[in-house]
């Protein structure tokens, strides 16, 4: 129970700090890139540079360190590395695979594949990671069936 609650509470600061990067200055700047990249599906396999924490661009991957890797890494070491752990695998080898690729749908389980491209058209909804709860309770949920 521990780490499911800890795992949600992690979603809810991730889904805050994507939603605050398209608001705050200079951040929204540099979160530009990430949407100017991804207009469409664009997963063409597993990308090496991930294993570093690279993604796309110098700028995409400064977005991704300021909205997800550092709040990550505070967050480990508040509850434990584990959740560092989650996510390094998530990001490093399965959120590429997912979060852009249309073909894969697992709503309302998880927010990648068509939930998260639906962010990319429209930007002011589905900015959780994971679960859609947070989008749903703060009303950015945009179903991308309806």
């Amino acid at each position: 129970m521990y780490y499911a609650l800890v795992f949600l509470l992690w979603t809810f600061v991730i889904y805050w700090m994507h939603r605050l990067a398209h608001v705050l200055p200079y951040f929204k700047d540099i979160h530009a890139d990430h949407h100017k990249q991804i207009t469409q599906e664009t997963f063409e396999g597993l990308n090496w540079k991930n294993v570093f924490l690279y993604f796309d661009s110098w700028k995409s991957t400064l977005d991704q360190w300021y909205t997800e890797v550092i709040p990550t890494i505070i967050m480990s070491m508040i509850f434990g590395w584990w959740l560092f752990a989650v996510y390094y695998v998530w990001a490093a080898f399965i959120q590429e695979a997912v979060e852009h690729n249309s073909k894969f749908d697992l709503y309302p389980i998880i927010t990648s594949g068509k939930w998260h491209l639906v962010h990319h058209n429209y930007k002011n909804n589905n900015y959780g990671v994971f679960f859609p709860i947070w989008d749903i309770l703060f009303g950015t949920r945009k179903r991308h069936d309806a």
